[in-house]
């Protein structure tokens, strides 16, 4: 008997439409002979899906449940495709939680710690990991450029502290540059994140425990063409270049997956996740955990996973699986 799987998408963030193309990439990609999946959209208080030759249908919240011809179809499992709030932060999984359905991300408390960028890191930082000098602004709280200029030391990030795709994000460089760069990250969040920029090259390395076995894919190099790989360089083709396997020295190449795996068991991490870094002549420096990485094709975890051997179908049936299980 076939399974039902919800594939949410969509959230109440800038990553809106990111999300709607990773949901029909897993649509696309699950195995319909074994799993009847349907495409669930949460936006706000709207949830509903969009049934073929029918229409919008909502969803009962009670039980998260959905009608259909009369007919209510209830979900063995979900699958998680919604980047930003509510599915990378914890609200969603909460929810999930509470009418006991499986869900392929993280739980609640994961979801929530790695969401928040500042605690994130000051975890990760406890685990004896590198990661730049920040400071910490509050959207209610009066703040001064002076003390944040003599707090860290130009060029910095500056980025909302809760969120995704460097939507709201700016690389400063001059003093005159910071104002509006805060403004502007406070346009996405009520915290404010100003990390001291780290030169070197990125790296991203997706880790999936499937069935207790943990698998590194092969690690990504990421290459802007512009100055900083922002949300344009992320989903505009050609704007940047992401190479897989990164072409990298052995040492780095074992830091970076023994460092992420080894992160993925200390935050209890579930699922497929990814991890970025920065490394230079001093090593190793965490930028950010993906708990619910982009799976559009234009994303890196696809990419890492087909150079691993796994085409979409598996990458995606395995997910379930694991929730099944």
């Amino acid at each position: 008997m076939k399974k039902n799987i919800a594939i949410i998408a969509g959230g109440d963030s800038g990553e809106y439409e990111i999300s709607i193309n990773s949901a029909a990439l897993v649509k696309r990609h699950l195995n319909d002979e074994k799993y009847d999946s349907f495409v669930i959209v949460i936006r706000g208080d709207e949830w509903y899906c969009e049934a073929e030759n029918v229409g919008r249908l909502k969803i009962n919240k009670h039980d998260f449940s959905l009608t259909v011809d009369g007919k209510a179809i209830y979900f063995d499992a979900v699958f998680n495709a919604i980047h930003g709030t509510p599915g990378e932060n914890g609200l969603i999984q909460g929810y999930f939680d509470l009418v006991d359905i499986p869900y392929t991300s993280c739980d609640l408390t994961t979801s929530a710690l790695t969401f928040n960028k500042n605690f994130c890191n000051r975890v990760v930082a406890s685990y004896g990991v590198q990661i730049a000098s920040s400071i910490l602004l509050f959207k209610q709280d009066s703040y001064s450029v002076e003390d944040v200029l003599q707090g860290l030391k130009l060029p910095f990030f500056v980025k909302p502290n809760a969120g995704g795709s460097s939507l709201g994000m700016s690389l400063v460089k001059k003093e005159e540059e910071l104002e509006s760069a805060i403004e502007l990250a406070f346009t996405e969040d009520d915290e404010v994140l100003i990390e001291e920029y780290i030169p070197g090259r990125e790296i991203s390395c997706g880790i999936f425990n499937f069935k207790g076995k943990m698998i590194a894919f092969p690690i990504t190099e990421i290459i802007t063409k512009k100055e900083f790989f922002d949300y344009e360089a992320k989903y505009t083709p050609g704007a940047a270049d992401e190479i897989t396997p990164a072409d990298i020295s052995e040492e780095i190449d074992i830091e970076c997956k023994a460092t992420s795996v080894d992160l993925y068991h200390r935050l209890n991490c579930k699922g497929v996740v990814r991890f970025d870094y920065i490394f230079n002549e001093d090593g190793l420096w965490f930028l950010e955990v993906n708990t619910v990485p982009g799976l559009s094709e234009a994303s890196i975890v696809p990419q890492q996973a087909q150079k691993f051997g796994l085409s979409l179908a598996d990458l995606f049936g395995m997910m379930v699986e694991n929730m099944l299980e």
